[in-house]
């Protein structure tokens, strides 16, 4: 029998960046498997889902957007623990979709995973002194108490398997890297056979969220101190979401002397987001804290060499032509000069192995025969 998983999450819109794409790709894999597959999303935003995935939203109650504490859910979960062949699959540690889905997956000896998506990584526990308070009494007093009896903790990267292990000890943990569906990327590639634009000047591209976690502070001089002379740009394409962070780049950009080469473009999606992908000289993301960041598979899934920091977590990218730094002007500007330096042919072949990595290590094909065989330990276990 396949099991029936629910995937609890705290938003399922774009607006919840990485986890809701994650969801969205797992879900979608699970049902193209034939896998009974459910979102259980607080909040109402009707955001389609893949084809074969059911959505279940729950509208905001008490807390509102704070806690985001979804009304109904908890009525709805207790209904589920005396079906066998459930399981329970929690994204998030933060808010109160989680907390009621770990409360009841403990009281009904439901089969539950749960997936942090780097939420509790070192550098975001760092983030302000008064929000890391902030944290640590929410932690100890509502969050662990309902995830320390949970049976699996799932990590996506070794790195972040070892930055969970302190905070759930004794709990076991598993690691199953973030995946990327390649289909997307090459119905674009082969609906856009020969249409690639001959960048003049090349650009170095930046795709995410301008937030102080993805080190775009860094970025910006680097990229400065890298140029000597050459005739690049740097393309910064993403929601201003933290206002404040945003004004500081822009200021950086006047500091450094970069009107000319810097371009905020907003944010990008579809074809559009593709093409810059696939267009960009190489693509680069110096983030402070990330677990995998499926913007470096994306762009390396176009072919495209991509330069990424340590704390993602991907120890193998340099396998595959990538390039890894640690998040500091000095250390990514020699590596913006060694790219800028690259001939045609040796960005096309670092581009070329990338996707090969992507293919033999982060693509569906493969990561989702990992859930697919986790999940049916996990009922096991259960019977």
């Amino acid at each position: 029998m396949k099991p029936h998983i629910f995937h609890i999450i705290e938003d399922y819109s774009p607006a919840n960046y990485g986890v809701y794409q994650v969801v969205r790709q797992l879900t979608g894999y699970l049902a193209s498997q034939g896998y009974p597959t459910t979102i259980l999303a607080a909040g109402r935003t009707g955001t389609p889902v893949p084809e074969g995935v059911n959505l279940r939203e729950f509208p905001l109650g008490w807390g509102g957007r704070r806690w985001r504490y979804p009304r109904g859910l908890r009525a709805y979960l207790e209904t589920l623990g005396g079906s066998a062949g459930n399981i329970f699959h929690i994204h998030g540690v933060w808010l109160a979709s989680q907390w009621l889905a770990a409360r009841a997956a403990s009281r009904q000896g439901v089969p539950v995973v749960l997936t942090a998506h780097g939420m509790l990584e070192p550098w975001l526990w760092r983030d302000g002194r008064l929000r890391r308070v902030k944290k640590l009494l929410y932690w100890y007093s509502l969050a662990y108490p309902a995830f320390r009896r949970l049976p699996l903790i799932h990590a996506i990267t070794p790195l972040e398997r070892d930055h969970l292990a302190p905070q759930f000890p004794g709990q076991r943990l598993t690691v199953i890297p973030n995946a990327l569906d390649l289909t997307e990327a090459d119905d674009f590639l082969a609906t856009h056979e020969g249409q690639s634009s001959e960048a003049a000047p090349p650009y170095l591209l930046f795709l995410g969220r301008l937030h102080p976690k993805k080190g775009l502070e860094v970025l910006i001089p680097a990229f400065g101190r890298a140029l000597k002379g050459r005739e690049f740009r740097l393309l910064i394409a993403g929601p201003a979401d933290h206002k404040k962070y945003a004004h500081r780049l822009q200021a950086l950009v006047r500091d450094w002397g970069l009107e000319r080469q810097v371009s905020f473009l907003g944010s990008i999606f579809g074809p559009q987001k593709w093409r810059l992908y696939r267009d960009a000289w190489a693509f680069c993301a110096p983030s402070h804290s990330e677990v995998v960041g499926l913007v470096n598979l994306e762009a390396a899934a176009v072919e495209t060499p991509v330069i990424t920091t340590h704390e993602t977590g991907l120890s193998d990218w340099e396998e595959g032509g990538g390039i890894l730094v640690s998040p500091r002007v000095e250390e990514l500007s020699e590596a913006l000069e060694l790219v800028f330096s690259l001939s045609e042919a040796e960005r096309q072949q670092r581009g070329r192995r990338l996707r090969q990595l992507v293919e033999r290590r982060y693509s569906w094909e493969v990561v989702g025969r990992q859930w697919l065989s986790l999940y049916t330990e996990l009922l096991e276990r259960h019977a």
